[in-house]
């Protein structure tokens, strides 16, 4: 067990230590095992981090993402959807929108428009970011007056046309998209078994992350919509034995380490959504508390960097960091200490410290525990609107 202030297991080595046993054989994740449960042939690991924490509008801010990094840097962290005309006509924002680049972020973009997506994709590259995703899965009211999200299942051809586009203009760094298993009554899998192979093969695109549900566009909220049609995982399943060639990432219900391991020998990535509100389902390299004074440096870089960004944007993402009824008094004070809204942000940084030197940290790993987690839904890659960036966007 670990005693606060000792470094965890880093998510590296707990991913090392996973193992696939098959007729007796026990061998790392990180090689696949010839004649595994989803009958692909042996390929090697084609995703570096194949743990995933997915797109998610108002959750998975820049800051989120910093402190998601800090706990461990193994993850593939994507952005919250960002609306392309937001990025495009705020060519010097990006920063305030995505947070510094790294390795392994993926910056997700939501729209229709092949040009504006492309001018997008280019200044996401052009500001050393990695990769993007294109959002082909939000079913909220708002992203269908746009013309976007789960929207575009319906016309494969223009997601084609958004990537040609992109390619077009230049954009070389990995193009993704994020998808659902169907969309109102196109939920064959022969419907989406054509949607992927049109895409893969008239488009560099060769990695998809499938939300393995479908969704309804009427009748349905996003909150419904990530409970109510119920998960299919073996369509992904299948998808990825039909196009052995390609980099399939399971999105859908996950919430514990050894769910994750499961679908490793399945398929190459898994993402988790919602859960990670309440802690990431791995363990970090850092103690607790070490990880929260580190954060709260950075909070201090972004007030000097002067971020557009409110007190409580900024702070919010400390409020995961502990679970169960301990997670419930850090919150009590937490909100406390930010209020009131006009407070400076380094005062409120200096409260913070002072609370947590009195305050008694859970020491021990910080896996996952669904009744600790107060995560009472499933999770998902949307939430019920977009947020002000989109509704800035010229939807």
């Amino acid at each position: 067990m670990e005693t606060d202030g000792l470094p965890a297991p880093s998510l590296e080595n707990k991913l090392n230590n996973l193992s696939i046993s098959e007729n007796g054989l026990s061998v790392p994740i990180q090689q696949k095992i010839e004649g595994t449960a989803s009958g692909r042939p042996v390929l090697p690991r084609r995703i570096n981090n194949p743990v995933a924490v997915a797109p998610m509008v108002d959750v998975t801010t820049s800051h989120f993402l910093h402190l998601c990094r800090l706990i461990s840097p193994n993850y593939t962290l994507y952005t919250e959807m960002v609306h392309c005309n937001a990025v495009a006509y705020n060519p010097e924002g990006l920063l305030n929108f995505f947070g510094e680049p790294w390795e392994g972020k993926v910056v997700q973009l939501g729209g229709q428009d092949p040009e504006m997506m492309a001018k997008a994709a280019k200044l996401v590259q052009d500001n050393g970011y990695h990769e993007v995703n294109i959002n082909v899965g939000c079913p909220s009211n708002r992203v269908q007056k746009g013309a976007f999200g789960a929207l575009l299942m319906k016309n494969p051809q223009s997601v084609v046309d958004i990537i040609d586009e992109m390619v077009k203009v230049g954009v070389t760094i990995p193009i993704t998209v994020k998808c659902r298993i169907g969309v109102d009554n196109l939920d064959s899998y022969e419907y989406l078994y054509d949607f992927i192979k049109l895409i893969s093969t008239t488009t560099p695109v060769d990695h998809f992350i499938v939300h393995a549900r479908k969704c309804w566009l009427k009748g349905l909220s996003p909150k419904q919509n990530r409970t109510i049609p119920p998960l299919k995982y073996d369509v992904v399943y299948r998808l990825a034995k039909d196009f052995p060639h390609l980099t399939f990432t399971i999105n859908g219900g996950f919430r514990t380490p050894d769910q994750l391991k499961e679908q490793l020998d399945l398929v190459d990535g898994v993402m988790v959504g919602r859960e990670a509100m309440h802690g990431i389902p791995a363990t970090q390299i850092k103690s607790t508390r070490e990880i929260m004074e580190e954060y709260l440096d950075y909070v201090l870089t972004e007030h000097e960097r002067g971020t557009p960004h409110s007190n409580s944007m900024v702070m919010a993402p400390l409020k995961m960091m502990i679970p169960g009824r301990r997670g419930k008094d850090f919150r009590r004070q937490y909100a406390s200490i930010i209020m009131p809204r006009t407070k400076p942000l380094p005062d409120i940084v200096r409260d913070m410290r002072e609370m947590l030197k009195d305050f008694n940290i859970p020491t021990g790993l910080r896996g996952v525990s669904v009744s600790d987690s107060e995560a009472a839904s499933d999770e998902e890659s949307e939430v019920d609107e977009p947020s002000e960036k989109e509704a800035a966007s010229s939807l």
